[in-house]
């Protein structure tokens, strides 16, 4: 038998020989969550995230604004190209005038990652709840205490303790992501703690603010009000009346309500992924002829 003179005889066909995926590049990809859903990975890598959950609700009659969802970011979560990721994003509590009505925000996952829902306000005679930042206090008496914050025991934390309600008719400031809410600071109102900026998405965004506190004005403390929203999209107090809602999306507190009326519902969360930027080398299928592999690694074409 002559020796072999092409590839076909040099060892055998077993696949598709001369066959390559050339080299590709992928852009950063920024996927921005406004509701909950799936993210499907464009290529293997670790990511950076932004997970805010959703803000509590205020209270009403002079009470606590609600605490700020819990707010978490960093890098390393690892994915794997094609693979689907449950992406939960929580919703605002829900601002009312009895306590047992007022509610705390939903948790929003990614991952390993879970942000807690923000505390919900006070109302006489009850503390402010805990959460990623914790509900303010409501007026009662020498005032009742704000709620603790990041409930979820992280480091570096998800939020503050919001502030305690005053004895002249204020309700303590939510918690925020970067501050405690105020207490009782007469004659102002008591404000929301400021949120935390970041620049995820290449624009710097401040979210997760406290709600205010509510307030009232009353022949012996005339110069009582209700207090601001903390920066992020904080819902201001209620003076005299309904406290204001927290920004949607930012996972901010809904404001206090002031006299006999409700606060407003805490602002829903988002959650925010960026893919980096790959380049994918060339590949061959993996299933060649020896003469095939030959000519490759001789050209300097062989990719493995």
């Amino acid at each position: 038998m002559g020796s072999p003179t092409n590839s076909s005889q040099n060892g055998g066909i077993i696949g598709v020989s001369n066959a390559t995926t050339p080299a590709s590049s992928l852009s950063e990809k920024i996927t921005t969550f406004n509701s909950s859903g799936t993210l499907t990975a464009q290529a293997t890598a670790s990511v950076e995230y932004l997970v805010v959950a959703g803000g509590g609700g205020g209270a009403g009659t002079n009470s606590g604004g609600g605490g700020a969802g819990g707010h978490r970011s960093g890098c390393g979560i690892p994915v794997v190209s094609g693979s689907a990721y449950t992406i939960t994003v929580g919703g605002g509590g829900n601002g009312a005038t009895p306590a047992p009505e007022v509610t705390p925000g939903v948790n929003s996952t990614f991952s390993s990652i879970t942000s807690t829902g923000g505390g919900r306000g006070g109302s006489e005679p009850t503390a402010g709840g805990p959460g990623g930042s914790g509900g303010g206090g409501a007026f009662k008496g020498s005032g009742t205490p704000g709620g603790a914050g990041n409930a979820g025991g992280f480091s570096p934390v998800e939020g503050f303790a919001g502030g305690s309600g005053g004895n002249d008719t204020q309700g303590g400031g939510g918690g925020g992501a970067s501050e405690v809410g105020e207490s009782n600071p007469h004659p102002a109102g008591n404000n929301g703690g400021d949120g935390v900026s970041s620049s995820i998405t290449g624009s710097a965004v401040t979210r997760a603010g406290g709600g205010g506190g509510g307030g009232r004005s009353t022949p012996a403390n005339p110069m009582s009000s209700a207090g601001c929203g903390g920066a992020g999209g904080g819902g201001n107090g209620g003076f005299g009346g309904v406290g204001a809602v927290g920004t949607t999306n930012t996972g901010s507190g809904g404001g206090g309500g002031g006299d006999d009326v409700s606060g407003g519902n805490g602002g829903p969360g988002v959650v925010i992924i960026k893919e980096p930027a790959v380049c994918i080398a060339a590949s061959a299928p993996g299933v060649w002829s020896m003469q095939s592999l030959y000519s490759n690694v001789r050209a300097g074409t062989w990719t493995n």
